[in-house]
């Protein structure tokens, strides 16, 4: 990281997608750089996001809160001006498809109020949500969360679940049958196969 952050002027445009790459750039250590760094120019007009904050999420026994790392991390470098705006979508929506997988419902909303895509890699995201039979978790990435007090409007999907049909062969494998049935009023169409599956 000293290299990076050794005094010159011509500072790497992806200044900050490299120093979060390092374990060590905790939020101190980042107040420390952006300090440093302040007459940096020229940066990447976003920051990716790396994929150590995310490796080591787990499927915990209590619920996930917003206290929970990596939230207070990410809406600490989301709150600095001199970051440029995070890629929520970086190495392939990584970030939101581990989040799934750990059934970390507050990053999950964070990442996807952040515009991550629920389609990216294939719509990745979306087959974990599948295997882990969470239809919850299925809607939240498919569909905008409505507010209780906004007016009701039709607000597009995040996704058309119309444009995977092996999203629903991953939900029969999994004998998702609700998952099933949601995919279908979302448009995805049964082969012959999967609708002699429906009728046993």
């Amino acid at each position: 990281m000293r290299r990076i952050i050794t005094d010159h002027v011509d500072w790497p445009p992806n200044l900050y997608s490299k120093v979060l790459r390092y374990r060590l750039c905790t939020p101190r250590v980042l107040d420390i750089i952006c300090m440093r760094c302040a007459s940096a120019m020229n940066l990447h007009k976003t920051t990716e996001l790396p994929k150590h904050l995310f490796r080591r999420l787990d499927a915990r026994k209590r619920p996930r809160l917003d206290a929970d790392e990596p939230l207070p991390f990410l809406r600490l470098i989301e709150a600095n001006p001199a970051i440029p705006r995070l890629n929520v979508n970086a190495h392939s929506g990584f970030a939101l498809t581990m989040a799934v997988r750990a059934s970390f419902i507050p990053l999950v909303r964070y990442l996807l109020e952040s515009a991550a895509n629920p389609a990216a890699k294939d719509a990745i995201a979306v087959i974990v949500a599948i295997r882990k039979k969470a239809l919850k978790l299925m809607r939240m990435l498919a569909e905008p969360e409505q507010k209780s007090s906004s007016k009701r409007r039709r607000i597009p999907d995040r996704m058309r679940c119309s444009e995977f049909p092996e999203l629903l062969k991953v939900a029969m494998k999994a004998d998702a049958r609700d998952i099933v049935m949601y995919l279908r009023e979302k448009g995805c169409v049964p082969d012959l196969g999967m609708i002699q599956w429906l009728g046993a």
